[in-house]
């Protein structure tokens, strides 16, 4: 089980140094990006409200803040030496009406609960202790998928090519090998369909390698500027040497 443990100054101008620290623990879980801007916003909202509420805002006291990662499940924990403070006891605000009908405060710890799978509270003769946990999904030991695809990527026959591709990807799979070496045509309609497989995989911090295009359509990539944006490899050797160079493979 990875876990780390910080303390930090009861300060607003240490919200960036917060932040930064939750960060390592997103990055460790392979956390999608939506994920791991939840779990900044929450623990952003949680901290300022120790910071402003329990210490008054005064610039004194200290924030502990530790976290653990175990059997898919990031557990973030804040405590504090200030005021209690019980979230559970703020009510929900109100966010259907006018805006000039609501009423002020709230917003932090419904985000909070909005954000995060788990948020709970105590309070003991040592302080505040504010728990949030996130379940996120493990990546799979075997995550890596190797697919042919022959024919033309055309607008009529994109869909069809790469339909397996889209399969895999919305079932999970996060890592992409596509052998390109019987595709005979490609145009800029199978281009967006590439793109869009990537930007899929890459929003959850998966690979996708394109792998012996033939002369004329490794052309396309560069004449578009594309071959600075996929990865393209000439074997399929050549990208499992840089998947391990990555350490994504043993």
């Amino acid at each position: 089980m990875a876990h780390a443990t910080s303390t930090f100054p009861a300060s607003l101008d240490a919200l960036v140094a917060i932040s930064a620290f939750v960060n390592t623990a997103t990055h460790q879980c392979k956390m999608s990006e939506r994920e791991a801007w939840h779990v900044q916003l929450a623990v952003d909202e949680a901290a300022t409200n120790i910071i402003q509420h329990a210490y008054g805002d005064t610039g004194s006291g200290t924030l502990e803040i530790s976290w653990a990662i175990d059997a898919g499940v990031l557990t973030i924990v804040l405590h504090d030496r200030g005021r209690a403070f019980d979230p559970a006891l703020v009510p929900v605000p109100d966010i259907h009406s006018p805006f000039e009908d609501r009423q002020a405060g709230g917003l932090g710890i419904y985000l909070m609960n909005k954000l995060m799978d788990e948020v709970t509270y105590r309070f003991t003769h040592d302080g505040n202790e504010l728990t949030l946990r996130k379940r996120y999904a493990e990546a799979s030991a075997v995550n890596i998928q190797h697919f042919v695809i022959e024919g033309r990527l055309d607008a009529r026959g994109t869909a069809v090519a790469l339909e397996p591709v889209l399969a895999a990807v919305t079932a999970g799979a996060r890592t992409i090998l596509l052998d390109m070496h019987r595709v005979s045509f490609l145009s800029s309609s199978g281009l967006r369909s590439l793109l869009m497989i990537r930007r899929e995989l890459n929003a959850h911090q998966g690979i996708l390698m394109l792998i012996a295009l033939l002369p004329h359509v490794e052309e396309v990539f560069t004449m578009t500027g594309f071959s600075q944006v996929f990865e393209l490899y000439p074997t399929p050797d050549a990208a499992h040497t840089a998947l391990q160079n990555r350490g994504e493979v043993a």
